[in-house]
């Protein structure tokens, strides 16, 4: 099941620069959603919008489209799961419906989409939408994995997990595939509560899908031409601290989740984010905390110290195989989306980002290069 590969940590080190920038002349906060790399254009929403405004912006940052998606004959609601652009269209994936928009933000379809949603956000996602391009040509989306809580969790929940929900943004239809390897952590009869989210990446460039659960340390590779096959199994260590608390798959419930899920977002560390380009790819992981800075009635003082004691770091994948050592990323906000070969946004509170206030938004552009 899939090819088994090494660790790659060779003497070759990478680093993250910063090249470029990208500017928006809007003076509400926004949120960058997805890129086109074809049409270099960005998607964007007003941060803590309630009637959805989303924007098509191009590369200087100037507005081409704009809509209000809350309400009104375009509107998909108010629950954002995903967004992002599937060749010369947008989807946008809610509860239980997924919808289909021009580049100038006017609805064309909508198709049903049943599913157990974990987080639900107004109009903000947690990830980014993945695509992939299949042998025939056609270009689908990565649709959310049905991962709502569940009360209780089947004691096989894991071993019949299926991975990857492709859909046709055409007709709807979705198809599913790609399995937990059977000696995986999760189908060892253990329960990580609220560590089994995974994350995406492919575009239409990549060979393979590309998925992590947070906490596990395999990087799965899946051939949606070849049935969903795993076609690499990437090990990747886990950088400490990061000390998860699992309980017997018997006792998994919504309840124990709850029980669990705190502590396990505190102490234990993260494959929480995936971007790249094509066949190569950063894995963002966050470790835990240090233990010795969590308190359990944190002040504000001691509580910016349990933040500050996670690090980030930054996997370089390519091929199938991880290059170079991990890259700590020492940088404020995060790598949101890759915008051309090797090359990844930075997003964040423009406060958090810039020294001095600025009267536009202003994002940086890194990209990553090789250490001479």
């Amino acid at each position: 099941m899939g090819k088994n590969q090494p660790h790659v940590f060779s003497d070759r080190e990478f680093e993250l620069v910063k090249v470029d920038s990208l500017v928006i002349d809007i003076l509400e906060p926004v949120r960058v959603l997805d890129y086109h790399h074809e049409k270099e254009l960005y998607l964007l929403v007003k941060q803590v919008s309630m009637d959805g405004h989303y924007f098509v912006v191009n590369k200087l940052g100037e507005v081409l489209a704009e809509n209000k998606l809350s309400e009104g004959p375009d509107a998909f609601g108010l629950v954002l799961v995903r967004a992002g652009f599937v060749e010369d269209e947008i989807l946008f994936i809610s509860e239980g419906e997924a919808f289909v928009y021009d580049l100038n933000l006017k609805q064309k379809r909508r198709f049903p989409f049943a599913q157990g949603v974990r987080a639900r956000l107004v109009h903000f996602s947690l990830d980014n939408l993945s695509t992939f391009r299949s042998a025939d040509g056609k270009l689908s989306a990565v649709a959310n994995l049905n991962d709502g809580y569940l009360q209780p969790y089947p004691v096989d929940y894991y071993d019949t997990l299926t991975l990857v929900h492709l859909m046709d943004i055409q007709t709807g239809e979705v198809k599913k595939g790609g399995k937990l390897d059977e000696n995986s952590k999760f189908r060892s009869g253990q329960f990580y509560p609220s560590m089994d989210k995974l994350v995406f990446f492919s575009d239409s460039k990549s060979r393979y899908i590309s998925t992590i659960l947070y906490g596990d340390a395999t990087l799965y590779q899946l051939d949606p031409n070849d049935g969903f096959k795993t076609v690499n199994k990437i090990k990747l260590d886990r950088i400490k601290p990061d000390q998860l608390i699992d309980i017997p798959m018997t006792d998994a419930s919504y309840t124990t989740v709850k029980e669990y899920r705190t502590q396990n977002h505190v102490m234990g560390g993260a494959f929480d984010e995936m971007v790249g380009y094509g066949d190569e790819m950063l894995i963002g992981y966050r470790t835990g905390a240090d233990p010795n800075l969590v308190f359990e009635n944190p002040d504000e003082e001691q509580y910016k110290a349990e933040a500050a004691s996670k690090k980030r770091f930054f996997y370089y994948i390519k091929d199938g195989k991880q290059l170079g050592k991990p890259i700590q990323w020492t940088f404020p906000g995060r790598l949101k989306l890759n915008v051309g070969p090797r090359r990844y946004l930075q997003t964040g509170d423009q406060a958090e980002l810039h020294d001095y206030e600025k009267d536009y938004q202003c994002y940086y552009i890194f990209e990553l290069r090789e250490e001479s």
